[in-house]
């Protein structure tokens, strides 16, 4: 009986063993279920009339959101942009062209011209196991679009401003907030980071803190050729025009060809007619392809907290809703459109016909 019983207590252990180990295989995190921590680093003089680092909790997608709300004082800064000037506080903006207010993603959102009064500072960002000034991140100068994700170019939780003449190796490298992992090396990522796309016949889902991120996991997990550009900086502030565009999906590819190249040799003029083929972005399972997306992937996740985008206030004083950030499922549409145009002389060489 002894003997037995000690059979059965070994085969149990193994099979608990067993469990862990198989558990241990995934290292998948669940997402937060609301806005995440990111703190914010000043160098402050504390009671004893010593200077140290104190930090400063908020609670946003963004960086831009959560440092509205961590009690580090601050004020907003500007920059000038087509014209218009832009606060740090605002992730989009409105313009008009032709008649039409169209709404934008504001390149210098989380420009901050102050920290407790002082204008003299660098703003590093922790990633990677080290601070480092965000201009190393291909030379950004604000820090609005830093977001706790491991799956995108500007990943951090943590922003510190380091004051002229202050040593950025004091910075503390324990009680930092925490950078989620959204794709595990094994197991499957949390549901709150799904992303489906519909493509003609197709439906694919990946998984990413963006929506331009899960187009490119969707398309690697299914096999399928792509393009996305990736790249969320511009010269030095965040790539509002081309971050999330899409390229290529499967065999077909954005770009341009010219259906008619003709000569005129008595009037020395040639007549060219090109056309321009692209993936165009539509909400949802979208069979109508009227609700054209308003924002690149890049700037939509499936997660709920990102900022609110305001309303057109047109001269009646209507408001008109833009569309959410927050969105889960997308249609891909290969179209094209033509234009025209003539020029001096016999330009037929440069125009290369399939």
């Amino acid at each position: 009986m002894k003997l037995n019983t000690l059979v059965v207590a070994a085969m149990m252990v193994a099979c608990v063993f067993a469990a862990a180990v198989y558990a241990d295989a995934s290292d998948a995190e669940n997402a937060p279920a609301t806005a995440p921590e990111i703190k914010f680093w000043a160098y402050e003089m504390n009671e004893d009339d010593e200077y140290e680092w104190v930090s400063y909790s908020g609670h946003g997608y963004y960086a831009g959101q959560a440092i509205a709300n961590s009690g580090l004082t601050f004020t907003w800064g500007s920059d000038t942009y087509y014209d218009t000037t832009l606060s740090g506080a605002d992730l989009t903006y409105q313009y008009d062209s032709y008649g039409t207010t169209y709404t934008n993603i504001n390149p210098y959102y989380g420009k901050v011209a102050t920290v407790n009064g002082d204008s003299d500072f660098t703003v590093y960002r922790y990633s990677n196991g080290n601070w480092n000034p965000i201009s190393s991140d291909s030379g950004m100068s604000v820090m609005g679009f830093y977001r706790p994700f491991d799956d995108c170019q500007l990943s951090s939780a943590n922003i510190a401003f380091v004051p002229t003449g202050i040593s950025a190796n004091t910075l503390p490298t324990i009680g930092l907030a925490h950078i989620y992992n959204v794709v595990p090396a094994e197991g499957t990522p949390d549901s709150a980071y799904a992303v489906t796309f519909h493509v003609g016949n197709n439906t694919y889902t990946g998984y990413g803190s963006d929506a331009a991120a899960a187009f490119k996991d969707a398309m690697i997990r299914n096999n399928v050729p792509y393009t996305v550009n990736l790249n969320m900086v511009d010269n030095g502030v965040v790539n509002n025009s081309w971050f999330g565009y899409v390229g290529q999906i499967g065999n077909q590819s954005a770009g341009t060809g010219y259906s008619s190249v003709i000569y005129d040799s008595t009037t020395n003029m040639t007549y060219v007619t090109a056309y321009y083929a692209y993936w165009s972005l539509y909400l949802g399972n979208s069979t109508s392809y009227v609700d054209s997306s308003a924002f690149m992937l890049g700037f939509m996740s499936p997660l709920s907290y990102l900022p609110t985008v305001p309303p057109v206030i047109y001269e009646d004083g209507a408001p008109t809703p833009v569309q959410h950030l927050t969105q889960n499922e997308f249609t891909f549409n290969f179209e094209n459109f033509t234009y025209s145009w003539v020029e001096d002389g016999d330009t037929r060489s440069l125009y290369p016909q399939s």
